[in-house]
């Protein structure tokens, strides 16, 4: 561990910095921005009023605000945090943006203005999302990752050879595209006994006709590359499935791993430079540790920069001791 001064710590590749800009960085200095900033969707809700309702606010900022704004003022936050990726990026560094979807155009046009060019909206579909005020309204499931470059010639890995080992974004892809095969069986099945099964039933019902389905799945799955364009591209949907990150969480809006590293993977090479400038509970410099990458993580809040500090002193002392 290298400790440079009371607010910024680095261990092996991974540096965490207590700011609340990052200004300081060098220009042109970062490959790939992977960040999760504030949404501006905290907000106090009625939701104590329905009957079995677990979560009974939006009020995950607490009394901090780092997550509430005048809608006029958390736009011209997106202006002036896409500048500051702008400026930090490499020409051809990537950028890869969460963001909630009342401000997606608001995002895309932020970026645009700072000379970024926003390619897709990647819709991240979260199988196991709490179902707040669900007896009233859809459940909110879903999450947006706006993601582009600065000028041209984007990482983009989704090139492979036969007999290469899979990637973590082409296990994804498979894992997605093999869920939406079952996905549309089970609906044609389910649709033919509509009217005919009871509800205790179906558990089985679902076993028996997988079982049977297993070889015919087993096969398209074969032959999931058959379907690119001939060169090795996969042709990966700009949607993905990852649960969100459960248990213990250290920050309240904490990002899952797996999904940052499915990102990192596509989007960066070995020994790229990632930042994240609101890097909260520190995910990020764990998916980019484990990924071979450098990442650069700023947080201007103390505790959990101190909490990604640990985390990280953690991940990286754990994998020193796997050397010995």
């Amino acid at each position: 561990m290298q400790e440079n001064n009371p607010g910024e710590v680095s261990f092996s590749d991974i540096r965490i910095v207590n700011a609340d800009n990052f200004d300081w960085l060098p220009s042109g200095s970062i490959d790939f921005v992977l960040t999760d900033p504030p949404f501006n969707i905290a907000r106090d809700t009625n939701f104590h009023t329905y009957e079995k309702n677990t979560i009974h606010s939006y009020r995950f900022d607490g009394d901090k605000g780092w997550d509430t704004f005048s809608r006029q003022a958390f736009v011209e936050l997106l202006h002036e945090w896409s500048a500051g990726f702008s400026r930090a990026l490499r020409s051809g560094g990537s950028f890869a943006v969460f963001c909630a979807d009342d401000y997606v155009s608001d995002l895309k046009q932020a970026l645009i203005s700072a000379g970024l060019k926003p390619r897709r909206t990647i819709t991240w579909r979260k199988p196991n999302a709490v179902p707040v005020n669900s007896q009233h309204m859809m459940m909110s499931s879903c999450e947006y990752i706006v993601v582009g470059v600065k000028g041209s010639r984007a990482t983009f890995n989704s090139r492979y050879g036969s007999g290469d080992p899979v990637s973590l974004h082409e296990t994804a892809f498979v894992a997605d595209k093999v869920g939406s095969i079952v996905d549309m069986e089970l609906k044609s099945v389910l649709r033919g006994l509509q009217g005919s099964i009871a509800r205790e039933d179906l558990g089985q019902t679902v076993e028996t006709y997988l079982l049977g389905r297993a070889k015919d799945i087993a096969r398209r799955i074969t032959n999931l590359d058959k379907s690119s364009d001939g060169g090795g591209v996969l042709a990966l949907p700009n949607f993905v499935n990852f649960n969100s990150a459960a248990g213990n969480r250290l920050h309240p809006t904490e990002k899952p791993v797996p999904l940052l590293s499915y990102l990192i993977s596509l989007m960066s090479r070995p020994g790229d430079t990632i930042l994240d400038p609101f890097s909260g509970s520190g995910s990020t410099g764990q998916a980019a540790f484990e990924l071979g990458r450098k990442a650069v993580l700023v947080e201007r809040d103390e505790e959990y920069f101190e909490k990604s500090a640990k985390r990280i002193k953690k991940l990286v002392g754990e994998a020193d001791q796997a050397l010995i």
